[in-house]
């Protein structure tokens, strides 16, 4: 594994992280789904893991740590409705986040089989797809927090139609869209990937277990669940935003490291 190099003086890398940490708190808190009185453990964002893990590519993981630790607790102090107790463990989340996605992203895109990928991602997720499907569609009832909620007909339908419609648009966009030379480094699909791996253990799996810690064990099922739905959704905007975020930034890459 090659780790990734960039030519970023101390202080830009400084002065970044600043802007990264101001703008994922916008998006994290201001444009996003939050405070859902039923479900408070859901968050849909629009762009928010994905700038925590750019960051985390582009100025390292000590940095990307500080970004998405910061983010969630300046957007808590900041944002959230003073009734809403603060939960260190959801800030855990998105300090492993930052931290975790530098390692992971290094690691893919030093893969140069993109059949394998492609193969892996697509089978580990249609089996997600498959199994929230059928847990939705058989699904009557879902009871949350001692109260018990009806799952209505038209969900059963949407649910899973548009996940899948998320799913294969990312698949087709990461597939088609080839880098213009051999640096894998741009590769929507290994971007596609690597946010794959870090929205399924640390989002999905990690994320759902500190959920439950500030939530109760007894909502696990439904934090996983929605988490699990979520990720659909991070895949595909992490794959698109942090696409775009790369070529705006490919002059600070040293690419003989990559």
């Amino acid at each position: 594994m090659k780790l990734i190099k960039v030519n970023l003086a101390p202080i830009q890398k400084i002065c970044l992280a600043g802007l990264f940490i101001a703008l994922t708190t916008i998006l994290q808190k201001v444009i996003a789904i939050n405070y859902l009185a039923f479900a408070p453990f859901i968050r849909v964002s629009l762009g928010g893991p994905a700038l925590i893990i750019f960051a985390s590519i582009l100025l390292g993981p000590i940095y990307g740590l500080f970004v998405g630790m910061a983010s969630d607790v300046l957007g808590y102090f900041i944002f959230d409705p003073r009734n809403n107790a603060f939960y260190p463990q959801i800030t855990a989340i998105y300090t492993l986040l930052g931290f975790v996605s530098y390692f992971v992203f290094s690691f893919v895109f030093s893969i140069k089989n993109r059949k394998t990928m492609t193969l892996i991602e697509i089978i580990t997720m249609s089996i997600i797809w498959i199994i929230v499907s059928l847990f939705v569609i058989l699904s009557n009832q879902i009871k949350l927090f001692g109260s018990t909620y009806d799952v209505p007909l038209l969900s059963k339908i949407l649910i899973p139609s548009l996940l899948g419609v998320m799913f294969i648009a990312t698949i087709i966009f990461s597939v088609l869209i080839k880098p213009k030379d051999n640096s894998v480094f741009r590769s929507p699909l290994h971007i596609c990937f690597g946010s794959f791996i870090c929205d399924f253990f640390i989002i999905v799996i990690f994320g759902s277990v500190m959920k439950a810690f500030a939530f109760g064990f007894a909502t696990f099922l439904a934090i996983i669940l929605s988490q699990a739905m979520v990720m659909f959704i991070n895949v595909m905007l992490d794959t698109l935003f942090i696409s775009a975020y790369q070529r705006l930034s490919k002059k600070y890459y040293v690419e003989a490291s990559l």
